[in-house]
């Protein structure tokens, strides 16, 4: 439980004693959750919809968040598409190419497991050119080094915008919870600019390696199936869905 606002320690005290003090613990047998599938494989889920626009998401397995590599991860990701208009995806696909409105990656990296997406919409005969770019960029940033000034804007945006994830009450609470939750440590606010700083080209280019998969991935395709007219070697053997 998280309590923040305009009260004290002695007035929570007493409302926690006041509406809890009846709960008793049990003992409880902790749940056996079974092993993630982590088999890699490629799949396209096609959904035939009378769109003017294709919706579209490609991702894969991610990571938990206890994983050491997430704070790379994070920096990588910035600057793939997480990153809004510094990010490469938005430079090449809306900028450059002007097929998308929007267009993002995130890793979701939860306590058992994670994933990795990245996701948006275009016109449906665009489908294949934007996927393609997709895949473009992921294998660009597998290949070489990203620049130093890429990589020290990511970081100044990442540090710079942490204050921001507290600057109210509910998002003080909702923070305290996380900490707690994922064993993040007392003192993870100033230990997160210092895990953000100390990422290096090298680590960046070695997760983008490890963690990114443009060969094994699943692709879902919403959009008119006949005006998209994805390319053979995005589809596999799954028919398209109504």
């Amino acid at each position: 439980m998280a309590v923040v606002g305009d009260v004290t320690n002695e007035e929570i005290e007493n409302l926690v004693h006041k509406y809890f003090s009846q709960w008793r613990a049990k003992k409880s047998a902790a749940a056996s959750l079974p092993l993630l599938d982590t088999e890699k494989e490629k799949e396209t889920i096609m959904v035939d919809k009378d769109l003017t626009q294709a919706n579209i998401i490609l991702g894969h397995i991610g990571v938990s968040r206890d994983n050491p590599d997430y704070y790379a991860l994070s920096v990588l990701n910035y600057m793939l598409g997480g990153g809004g208009f510094a990010s490469r995806l938005m430079q090449n696909i809306r900028e450059e190419k002007g097929l998308v409105y929007d267009i993002h990656s995130f890793f979701a990296a939860d306590k058992y497991g994670g994933r990795f997406e990245i996701g948006l919409q275009t016109k449906n005969e665009s489908t294949n050119t934007a996927i393609e770019e997709i895949l473009k960029e992921i294998n660009a940033i597998r290949s070489v080094y990203v620049s130093d000034e890429e990589l020290s804007d990511a970081k100044s945006f990442l540090t710079g915008s942490f204050p921001m994830r507290i600057e109210t009450s509910a998002r003080i609470a909702r923070f305290l919870v996380a900490v707690e939750y994922y064993g993040l440590g007392v003192d993870y606010i100033d230990n997160y600019p210092l895990f953000i700083n100390s990422v290096t080209k090298e680590d960046v280019l070695r997760v983008a390696k490890k963690y990114l998969d443009p060969d094994n991935y699943i692709l879902v395709v919403v959009a008119n199936q006949e005006k998209a007219a994805l390319r053979n070697d995005y589809m596999d053997e799954n028919p398209p869905q109504n």
